[in-house]
């Protein structure tokens, strides 16, 4: 583990794996996890310099109350790839609110990045009022939200394994129980994780507000490569296609028989969708 310091209050830690001499990919996890939730597609990705930084408020890295917001900590964490001092511009990745947070970097900041991107089941829009989708936010709410507002309960309900476990069994598809206990083990770790509830609160209720559909007119400038799987009852496939339809990307992969968590799932899949998309044109500059 490494560690950028931008200010007193914002430390990232971050994480490399493979050589640096390769091309660099730099890797954004998703809502209340960590560095850890790219564990399982990292080893399959060794023709990369691999980059996981800890978002800003998650796993082991800090943040500031000022940049309680999707686009203040992307736009901390284009400072923090300013300081990496890359030689060439690295590649960009992002799983589910990564996705939304990449999204944002690459409008703040677009002449940082190599301009072949990937989103991995991005929050990809808004919840709507008759969206399928509302009912579970509202209960996520609901939860962040007494868990701020009342001391006395809040932190056990929010950092409850219970409603951990049930969480991660309704966006798991996998039969495989080895990976089903797994994949429980490492979201019952980032309970021990989470750094403020109300910053959790403020960020789950804008990422049920916001999508990347609302960056469309910036990311089509990228060639982006959007993964997905089709049983995603998170970011629903439906909802997925509307963004393939805004950003044109330049390639749209459908994972058949997973859901939300593509990369713990089917990680070669995925890794085989990467490194093809990466590779086929790698000579080519910004």
């Amino acid at each position: 583990m490494k560690q950028c310091v931008l200010d007193q209050d914002t430390h990232i830690r971050y994480w490399q794996h493979h050589t640096a001499q390769r091309p660099t990919i730099v890797m954004i996890h998703g809502f209340t996890g960590s560095h850890e939730g790219f564990q399982y597609i990292v080893p399959l990705l060794d023709s990369f310099h691999i980059i996981i930084p800890d978002v800003p408020g998650f796993g082991v890295s800090t943040i500031g109350r000022d940049d309680w917001s999707i686009d203040r900590i992307a736009a901390r964490l284009n400072q923090f790839v300013r300081l990496l001092r890359l030689p060439t511009p690295p590649h960009i990745l992002g799983h589910s609110m990564g996705g939304l947070i990449v999204a944002s970097m690459i409008a703040q900041a677009p002449e940082l990045y190599h301009r072949r991107a990937i989103l991995i089941s991005p929050v990809s829009t808004p919840i709507r009022r008759n969206d399928r989708r509302r009912s579970g936010a509202i209960l996520g709410a609901l939860q962040y939200r007494i868990g701020h507002l009342i001391p006395q309960i809040g932190p056990r309900l929010v950092r409850s394994r219970l409603i951990s476990r049930a969480a991660t069994h309704l966006i798991m598809t996998t039969s495989d129980r080895k990976l089903r206990r797994a994949i429980h083990g490492h979201h019952l770790k980032n309970l021990d994780y989470i750094s403020s509830i109300e910053l959790y609160s403020r960020l789950h209720r804008e990422i049920n507000r916001h999508g990347a559909i609302e960056y469309a007119d910036e990311l089509r400038k990228f060639d982006v490569l959007l993964i997905v799987g089709d049983k995603d009852n998170v970011t629903p496939i439906k909802e997925q296609s509307r963004l393939a339809t805004a950003i044109q990307p330049e390639q749209y992969e459908i994972i058949c028989g997973v859901g939300h968590l593509v990369h713990y799932e089917a990680p070669k899949a995925c890794a085989e969708a990467v490194q093809a998309f990466l590779l086929s044109l790698h000579d080519t500059t910004r």
